[in-house]
């Protein structure tokens, strides 16, 4: 299969090369593209109009002995240039990662390991997030169990029907210890929330430095989602879907509502 890499941290991190060596090793045809910089919590952001910048600068360099390609965006063109044939023959797959921390709840909204291949779903190619609950400086055997886990839900998840964006989070632990892959939904409550602002510091210019203040969350576990299925030693596999519009909620808005001015 050809199958495009990616990921948020950017293309020197270290999950990306430890993914893309991995599929290269099982025989995929592998095309290694990412942002030049760390682009965490860029969701599916394309960071501008793309019909009016000039144009994304495409720089050749190496990932885990690959050649790949490191691009002036975010990793949502990253996946875009390669279902659109940018590399060569379009791609079959998009795999982002491997994201150093989970993925799961609400946090998934901000995501740019997931906002990539939600992306690539969006444009009509199947993709899989892989995140894992451990963080960048975690031995090579913390991420090669990520990959491992990674390349078994591609070797076995059913890609019939319309393309679907997945969002795999592993365990930080050996891929033996991993009691193997739990199809979950996404827990409701965050683990944290921002509960405010505080200045750091004014700024000569007159502005000033802000930063967020962060409260834990208490959470009540929901059995069947993302993070009771990680935290009990389970890979959690979730299907996600492109933002749709919900129903009008009951009494909301009346048609029959007019401005004073018409």
């Amino acid at each position: 299969m050809r199958i495009a890499v990616t990921n948020d941290d950017g293309v020197h991190a270290p999950g990306i090369a430890h993914l893309a060596s991995r599929l290269r090793d099982a025989g995929h045809d592998v095309v290694v593209c990412a942002p030049d910089s760390n682009l965490s919590g860029a969701g599916a952001s394309t960071g501008a109009d793309l019909r009016k910048i000039k144009g994304i600068v495409i720089e050749p360099t190496t990932v885990g002995g690959l050649a790949a390609h490191r691009v002036s965006s975010t990793p949502a063109v990253c996946s875009l240039l390669a279902v659109r044939g940018a590399f060569g023959e379009p791609v079959d797959f998009v795999m982002s990662g491997i994201n150093p921390g989970t993925n799961m709840g609400p946090s998934v909204l901000h995501s740019g390991t997931v906002g990539a291949v939600v992306t690539a779903a969006n444009f009509g190619v199947p993709g899989l997030a892989v995140s894992m609950d451990a963080e960048e400086d975690a031995p090579d055997a913390i991420f090669d169990s990520a990959a491992t886990w990674a390349l078994f839900v591609l070797d076995n998840v059913d890609l019939d029907g319309p393309p679907r964006a997945m969002s795999l989070n592993v365990p930080g632990i050996p891929a033996a210890e991993v009691k193997g892959v739990r199809a979950t939904g996404l827990d409701a409550t965050p683990g944290f929330r921002a509960a405010g602002v505080r200045t750091i510091e004014p700024l000569a210019s007159g502005g000033r430095l802000v930063s967020f203040v962060y409260e834990p969350v208490e959470r009540r576990l929901e059995e069947d989602g993302d993070v009771a299925a990680v935290r009990a030693g389970w890979a959690s596999l979730s299907w996600l879907t492109s933002i749709t519009a919900d129903e009008t909620p009951r009494g909301a808005w009346r048609e029959d509502r007019l401005p004073s001015f018409v």
